[in-house]
């Protein structure tokens, strides 16, 4: 398969880089402090809503998904994305950038090569671009691998880009569509999230997902695709928001409860084991309540409970921000995010965690200056602050 090909081939160059103090380069431009009100990380790039309204990105632009114009090249800080304005919500995918403005309209850009920017075409974006029928009524978008998600505020869901596993929910397979559309029997959703393949959405508050089924990442005790919504085992009542991720799936519950399932190669359920697989939710170690945010994508899952950062699974490149390469199969505390943590999120081989002030922390994996601290060091082992 493609996609895990070219993952595979990030995780050998990151393995073979230099030691986390080498710097590879300097910043160009010159960073100012500041907050942000929302962020989102993803593939090898992050983004942050400012306080006005603005979106700032940073890391790799090979394909244009920091939406700053024909510059493609990386940027080790973050850069004002231009001509947008009233941002909303932001969320960013392996290649691809969504932000939901003013009166709910929907605009993304980045790579586009099976319509994923959801414009009608697919070419390239390198600047915010509005999906085709979306011009209002969308309350959250989600952007997977190489497909993308809304809902809106009519309770439907529309997804667009690939649809070779039935990630797009239309009841069909083998296809890609560069327009959004509907998924089927979905009426009320409250929340979407599009994963590498596959996607699941909070409807009624209970979990539903549909899309490619490798290590059971769909939760319905089997590994075979659906091209539709699937009830997750068990969980039919009581949830709150449920991601998707690279091959592993996270779903908190009221009371703050944390389920994971799918792939478990590297302790990302969080299980106190690894080297397994999980075809439906198991409960987390230590996390049967407190959970406000979890986030999950490359054998990493990070979550906040109590506003402390937590995160396990694989840790090759830093990206569990405790200082160590070693790979943990229980939730295990991010250095220095103690207390006054609202949001967390992580990406290829890094994280993000948004604190209360508005302060943004980025730390592991930085080929492509995804942490965002004007230079390239290889990794960086524990959260260091981003100048917005």
């Amino acid at each position: 398969m493609v996609e895990f090909s070219h993952r595979l081939a990030l995780v050998l160059v990151l393995m073979v880089s230099a030691s986390p103090l080498a710097t590879g380069g300097t910043a160009s431009a010159t960073a100012s402090s500041g907050t942000a009100t929302d962020m989102s990380a993803g593939g090898q790039h992050a983004c942050a809503i400012t306080p006005s309204k603005r979106l700032k990105c940073w890391g790799d632009n090979t394909y244009g998904q920091l939406g700053i114009g024909g510059d493609l090249s990386d940027q080790l800080v973050p850069v004002r994305v231009p001509r947008l304005r009233g941002v909303r919500f932001v969320d960013v995918g392996d290649y691809v950038t969504c932000a939901i403005v003013a009166h709910g309209g929907l605009k993304c850009w980045g790579d586009n090569d099976v319509g994923q920017v959801g414009d009608g075409t697919t070419q390239d974006r390198h600047k915010p671009t509005p999906v085709i029928g979306l011009a209002h009524g969308v309350v959250a978008v989600s952007v997977g691998s190489y497909h993308v998600c809304a809902a809106l505020t009519s309770g439907r869901v529309k997804c667009w880009g690939q649809n070779f596993y039935g990630e797009a929910g239309t009841g069909t397979s083998g296809t890609e569509y560069h327009t959004p559309k509907l998924v089927k029997n979905i009426q009320s959703a409250t929340q979407v999230s599009a994963g590498d393949s596959y996607t699941c959405a909070t409807v009624n508050s209970k979990a539903k997902c549909w899309g490619a089924n490798y290590y059971g990442a769909l939760g319905d005790r089997t590994v075979q695709p659906r091209d539709k919504p699937t009830q997750v085992y068990g969980l039919t009542s009581g949830v709150k928001q449920v991601i998707a991720g690279y091959r592993t799936t996270c779903a908190i519950l009221v009371r703050g409860r944390l389920k994971c399932w799918g792939d478990n190669s590297d302790g990302a359920v969080g299980t106190g084991t690894s080297g397994n697989e999980y075809h439906r939710p198991v409960q987390v170690l230590g996390m049967t309540r407190g959970v406000t945010s979890v986030d999950t994508d490359a054998d990493v899952t990070c979550a906040v409970k109590n506003a402390r950062a937590k995160c396990w699974g694989a840790n090759f490149s830093y990206q569990l921000g405790d200082g160590t390469t070693d790979p943990k199969d229980v939730p295990n505390q991010v250095s220095g995010l103690t207390r006054g943590v609202r949001q967390i999120k992580t990406g290829l081989f890094h994280g993000c965690a948004l604190k209360n002030n508005g302060v943004v922390r980025c730390w592991g994996g930085n080929q492509a200056g995804e942490v965002g601290i004007g230079s390239l060091s290889p990794q960086v082992p524990i959260p260091k602050r981003v100048h917005l």
